[in-house]
């Protein structure tokens, strides 16, 4: 008889099919398990440089080309078409995002395809006994459209081809496979007229219908999230005079579309010299070990955007080697 997976192993193994951010995140889904177990989980994942940098406070932002990941609605103000690209490596998993944004008139389309691989993992039975290795791979093509339906309101939608897969090489084939999902994203940033420097914004991010991984008996959820933001240009609305420095601050709440009881928050702001050179800083009160401080920096330089971001949540120091996020986009 085939030997069987310890329940440890295959509820570890669950969790991370289902795409968590991280290996201590998975430790910690085990230790906190919510009345339903979300799939594509890698659709949360901290990514991009300046989101990260502020924190994950940028909702309201305008015109970044980052909102394909976060918010599509802000890349309805992207001045320029841009070929980007965004890496992070966080905690034994890997990402990378490679698209493109084309401008026309009004209009922003855009195409990426993202990539998230966690590595390998060690599949034993109840008795301890290797079975193998499974590889853990995840990905999604991404459509994106932002349109500025005034001066002042911006529109977006994602539409995001998902895939799911695992590879087992050894005793342990039945936990191979993969599976195909669709979500989307709606969002919207308006500034407000009777109170220059203000922005507001809105997503709803990851809603579809749920993955069956495997050809199990039921389908686990989408992480599907509702997402609300401020951005104050604090120069534009003290200082309208002041060109070389800027001052923007920004916060968001969270929560999940299905459970009520895990609001997250978060803070942070740039600081900005000749709209060249940029500093970062937030503050994220999340689940999951994502609570703790965040740094970035920028340059914008002719066509060239460059960001290195980097959290320091409760799974790391300021001593640690990980996680960065790096951001690169050229601007056509």
């Amino acid at each position: 008889m085939k030997p069987r997976p310890s329940s440890l192993a295959l509820a570890t193994l669950l969790a991370l099919v289902a795409g968590p951010v991280s290996a201590q995140d998975s430790e910690t889904t085990l230790r906190n398990q919510t009345s339903t177990r979300e799939a594509a989980r890698f659709l949360l994942t901290p990514i991009g440089a300046r989101t990260v940098g502020l924190a994950g406070a940028v909702t309201a932002s305008r015109g970044d080309v980052e909102g394909v990941l976060w918010n599509p609605a802000s890349v309805a103000a992207v001045e320029r078409s841009s070929a980007y690209f965004h890496a992070a490596n966080d905690f034994g998993t890997s990402t990378q995002v490679l698209g493109f944004l084309g401008r026309w008139s009004s209009v922003r389309l855009g195409l990426a395809f993202y990539h998230f691989d966690m590595g390998s993992i060690e599949a034993r039975d109840a008795a301890n006994q290797d079975l193998g290795t499974i590889d853990l791979d995840d990905g999604a093509l991404i459509l994106t459209a932002g349109y500025g339906l005034s001066a002042d309101v911006d529109l977006g939608l994602n539409y995001k081809l998902l895939r799911l897969s695992s590879a087992c090489s050894g005793e342990c084939e039945a936990y191979g496979g993969s599976s195909v999902g669709h979500v989307f994203d709606l969002g919207v940033v308006a500034d407000i007229p009777a109170a220059p420097g203000l922005a507001l914004g809105a997503v709803l991010r990851n809603l579809g219908p749920g993955i069956n991984f495997g050809g199990g008996s039921t389908s686990d959820p989408m992480p599907a999230r509702l997402r609300v933001g401020a951005s104050l240009d604090a120069m534009r609305a003290f200082l309208p005079d002041e060109r070389r420095f800027g001052v923007v601050i920004q916060a968001d709440i969270q929560q999940t579309v299905s459970e009520f009881d895990d609001l997250e928050g978060y803070l942070g702001a740039e600081a900005s010299l000749r709209g060249i050179l940029y500093v970062r800083g937030g503050y994220a009160w999340t689940a999951a070990g994502r609570r703790g401080p965040a740094l970035g920096i920028g340059l914008r330089y002719d066509r060239l955007l460059f960001d290195l971001g980097r959290a320091f949540d409760d799974f790391s120091g300021f001593d640690s080697d990980s996680p960065f996020q790096l951001s690169l986009a050229f601007r056509f």
